[in-house]
């Protein structure tokens, strides 16, 4: 076969160009596809390994704050994990606060009653009036202030709203 013959039988190089611009939106679209769908499946896994750090946190944290507190007026670290376990589809949210709620110290227990009194307040009442005549005490962080006050007394204190989250 002649050197003629042979270049008359392989596409210009215009056709290569327009067939391979042409396929690069399906590409690009796929590669999206793709990610997206690796994304979705790997991110329930990272949100429970997340929720499960946040819960493992607040049940041991030392001291229940809301706002700026602090010489530096920063958001505490149990404010955050807070945050962090509201923001879950309420179901998750719920059982982390009821589990935090059992296992939790004083601190964690009261964030687990804010959780409630936000996601369900008929379970925080029914919490709440299980305190009782509890002695137990809630290390509570106001700005730079630090208190140890009664857990019932903090209780009833975010049934009233006066922690903001």
């Amino acid at each position: 076969m002649s050197e003629i013959a042979i270049f008359q039988q392989l596409p210009s190089s215009d056709t290569r160009t327009e067939l391979h611009s042409s396929q690069m939106p399906i590409l690009r679209s796929a590669k999206w596809v793709l990610i997206l769908l690796v994304l979705w499946s790997v991110s329930p896994v990272l949100a429970d390994d997340a929720v499960d750090a946040a819960l493992n946190r607040l049940s041991t944290v030392g001291q229940f704050a809301f706002g700026g507190v602090g010489y530096a007026g920063i958001t505490s670290k149990g404010e955050t994990d807070f945050k962090l376990v509201l923001a879950q589809p309420k179901p998750t949210a719920l059982n982390t606060f009821e589990r935090l709620w059992v296992i939790g110290n004083p601190q964690g227990r009261s964030y687990a009653l804010s959780g409630l009194k936000k996601l369900a307040p008929e379970r925080f009442a029914e919490l709440t009036a299980t305190l009782g005549r509890s002695t137990e005490k809630v290390e509570v962080m106001r700005g730079c202030m630090v208190s140890h006050e009664p857990l019932p007394e903090v209780a009833k204190q975010i049934g009233q709203g006066k922690f903001r989250f």
